[in-house]
């Protein structure tokens, strides 16, 4: 698997949980995704393309989780998942999107982003591309997990084999 597809998903991931919440996370063991089960209960997605590269990104939230993201975020808490907590999960999928963007077009890499989705209930089942493989990603933050799923297509060949 080649982390330099990954890695600037999770700099920006890193980065904008430290700027943004005053909060560090802990990457954990990556490993690929075999079900389309989502390991939260809010999931942010954004889709990405372009004539070189195409894939998407999630950010999956166990509604502990998310509900914490919110209040560090908003300065208040939150009763439940609601309208408001959905859209900081899909901002936070956006920020964290634009931020690889940015990464990949200092290699030569360019696309564009979609807007972004927001699915929640519990064991809601996210499909990405089936000839695409998904790497997940999971993150500690504090007690709580959540996790990052990537899947992405270079052209014709998938970015997660060593060439």
């Amino acid at each position: 698997m080649d982390v330099k597809y990954i890695n600037p998903f999770i700099s920006s991931l890193t980065n904008t949980m430290e700027t943004m919440m005053g909060v560090t996370v802990e990457m954990q063991p990556i490993f690929l995704k075999s079900e389309k089960l989502t390991h939260g209960d809010v999931s942010g997605i954004i889709g990405f393309g372009g004539k070189d590269i195409s894939g998407s990104v999630v950010l999956s939230f166990p509604t502990i989780t998310a509900l914490r993201v919110y209040e560090k975020m908003m300065g208040e808490p939150a009763p439940r998942i609601n309208s408001d907590v959905q859209d900081i999960i899909g901002e936070l999928a956006n920020i964290v999107a634009g931020g690889a963007k940015k990464d990949f077009s200092e290699e030569g890499l360019s696309f564009h982003i979609s807007i972004p989705m927001v699915v929640a209930g519990k064991n809601h089942v996210l499909g990405h591309k089936s000839d695409i493989p998904t790497v997940v990603i999971p993150f500690r933050l504090g007690k709580n997990i959540f996790t990052m799923e990537v899947s992405m297509k270079l052209g014709n060949s998938d970015p997660f084999l060593k060439k």
